[in-house]
């Protein structure tokens, strides 16, 4: 895996695995229907087992009261616009709210598939998606993936997410490095032909306000064939 840099626009910066790729964004009308999210249904980590998954009344990646807070926080965002992003390792669609929008190229990673942030320039999204081919098993990709130039971590929580068709593993904790404490979502997910790496990120301080439509914009994602 090739090593890239990821800036934190206050002048963090990151350091993620990836491949370089090239992009292409194609809108589709907002009449679109939009899939729901499927809720994850387990609790251990994912390590690319097909019988891993089994459902447990009551548990899931999100509680129903982190579900309700979600809804409450986009529903003020009157529409979501639907978008496939076309790249060279294949096709994905997801569902962008009103204030949040794609970044300009390379803005955030020299080698995502897909960028984003909100209009307030205070949480930030992105993919990056490998061949399954090039790796021997899900395992085998999570283990190549190295966090530790984000910084100290700290609060860090492991759970086992799916969601519309990708499965895989969500790890959530606040890192610090430089002085800046920074709270992240990363889910490191198994789709049909590729493993991914889907990472939302905020300042710690702005978590709380952020988090609920973080956990929204991730969990529209969906692999297309």
């Amino acid at each position: 895996m090739k090593s890239i840099k990821i800036v934190w626009l206050v002048m963090v910066v990151l350091t993620i695995t990836g491949c370089s790729k090239k992009t292409e964004d194609k809108a589709i009308p907002e009449s679109t229907t939009q899939e729901s999210s499927r809720s994850t249904e387990s609790v251990i980590s994912y390590d690319g087992d097909e019988e891993f998954y089994e459902s447990i009344e009551g548990r899931s990646g999100r509680s129903m009261e982190e579900n309700k807070t979600a809804t409450e926080g986009t529903s003020e965002s009157t529409t979501s616009r639907i978008e496939v992003i076309e790249t060279n390792n294949g096709d994905f669609k997801l569902s962008i709210p009103q204030d949040w929008q794609k970044t300009k190229a390379k803005e955030l990673s020299d080698s995502a598939d897909i960028e984003l942030k909100n209009t307030t320039d205070t949480a930030y999204y992105m993919v990056l998606s490998e061949k399954k081919k090039e790796f021997e098993s899900f395992s085998a990709f999570k283990n190549s993936v190295d966090i530790s130039d984000l910084g100290e971590k700290k609060d860090e929580k492991k759970e086992s997410i799916e969601y519309n068709g990708l499965k895989g593993e969500r790890r959530t904790f606040i890192a610090k490095k430089e002085g800046v404490e920074v709270y992240y979502i990363y889910d490191l997910l198994e789709g049909k032909d590729y493993f991914m790496q889907c990472i939302s990120w905020t300042q710690a301080t702005d978590k709380e306000a952020n988090e609920s439509q973080m956990k929204v914009v991730m969990s529209s994602l969906s692999e297309l064939d």
